[in-house]
């Protein structure tokens, strides 16, 4: 895979592949999105290279961007966008209506947007990504969003082994930052162990 950096923050991948139907595989957007704030380019000129490669657009905050622009991005099967629910100001409706235009991935990095809403934007056609530290949702609400329609649980906060097998069990991806958790060795092993195809260790 090779990147494109317009900007320190928005960042461009051209993807040899995209495997997105696939809970083993982590969606192009999940690295990129989660850093940085984003750039200056424009939807014209993100469509524009939309038509001769796949691209990786990060939104991470709404400027040159709004929800109309949004959903023509999301018309085009090359573009993979990432929406911050933290970062931008779309409202829940918004997020219904940009999930049935087109599939995107969703960062629950705030608690702005109630577990109810999550579930309805979810059904509709959204990949949700939830980041623990930020999410405020509690294992009873990860669960039941998780029996509604399977998620990647960032772990970038001190967890439980016991909460994290609880996950897996029901089909949630986790991804585990070993530097963040407060887990140990041990403890990431046993997790795995539940279902291993489901279970990710980063830094």
């Amino acid at each position: 895979m090779k990147v494109l950096g317009f900007t320190s923050s928005l960042l461009f991948a051209l993807m040899t592949c995209f495997s997105l139907p696939s809970m083993a595989a982590l969606p192009p957007q999940f690295s990129e999105c989660l850093n940085g704030d984003s750039g200056t380019v424009s939807s014209g000129d993100i469509a524009d290279i939309a038509k001769v490669s796949k691209v990786t657009y990060c939104q991470n905050q709404l400027g040159l961007t709004n929800k109309l622009d949004t959903q023509e991005l999301l018309k085009n099967k090359n573009i993979q966008l990432g929406i911050s629910i933290a970062k931008t100001n779309y409202t829940r409706e918004d997020l219904m209506d940009l999930a049935k235009t087109g599939s995107y991935v969703l960062y629950v990095d705030s608690t702005r947007i109630p577990k109810e809403y999550l579930i309805d934007i979810a059904k509709a056609g959204a990949q949700l990504v939830i980041i623990s530290a930020t999410a405020g949702l509690s294992t009873f609400d990860l669960r039941d969003i998780a029996r509604a329609k399977s998620f990647v649980y960032n772990v970038n906060s001190a967890v439980t082994k016991d909460d994290l097998k609880s996950l897996v069990d029901v089909g949630v991806q986790v991804v585990i930052r070993s530097n963040q958790s407060a887990l140990t060795k041990d403890d990431i092993v046993e997790v795995a162990r539940v279902n291993s195809d489901l279970v990710t260790v980063m830094p």
